[in-house]
């Protein structure tokens, strides 16, 4: 049994009556598992109203609005995401018009980038899209990375003997008000 535990209810993600944007971080050590959620991504439309056709949807995360098991793990992922000089985790997803359409598992592949501590990758990731309401558009995916990719050391406590993984799992929800877009 670890001796940290923290369970996100996974209900509180999404409801049949209302679609939420989240950004859930779900990592372990040899000892635990750990997760951390925003549920306040920022969901920059290009200018929204003036957004030019084709153009990328930009999302900031903002690291200080996850929330965690306790105060201490959540500093070490601050810390470990160097929160202090990138207070942002940013995320590039190319247009609808630009991606593929994946007919077998029905999700649609989206080219991504993703910046965490001022480092960037591009990673192709499968989404679903779904709709809530009668103008608003979810989408839904989730990738594991690896920490050492992102040039992030993964942390290592009690001299040693806590060692955290270096895969990291992350999954999101990202609305949008097609009434704007």
């Amino acid at each position: 049994m670890p001796f940290f535990s923290f369970a996100i209810d996974k209900n509180r993600l999404k409801t049949d009556e209302e679609c939420i944007n989240y950004v859930l971080i779900q990592g372990s050590s040899n000892i635990n598992q750990f997760e951390f959620v925003n549920f306040d991504p920022n969901i920059n439309l290009s200018n929204s109203r003036t957004q030019i056709q084709g153009s990328y949807q930009n999302i900031q995360i903002p690291v200080n609005k996850f929330s965690g098991p306790n105060n201490r793990m959540l500093n070490d992922f601050f810390e470990m995401l160097k929160a202090s000089k990138h207070p942002y985790i940013r995320i590039e997803i190319e247009p609808r018009e630009k991606a593929d359409f994946d007919e077998v598992t029905g999700l649609t592949n989206f080219r991504t980038k993703i910046s965490i501590a001022g480092n960037t990758h591009t990673f192709i990731i499968p989404c679903q899209i779904s709709f809530c309401e009668d103008s608003e558009m979810v989408l839904e995916g989730d990738l594991e990375i690896e920490l050492s990719d992102f040039e992030i050391k993964p942390p290592k406590k009690l001299l040693g003997a806590v060692k955290v993984h270096d895969e990291v799992f992350i999954t999101f929800a990202f609305k949008y008000d097609l009434k704007k877009t």
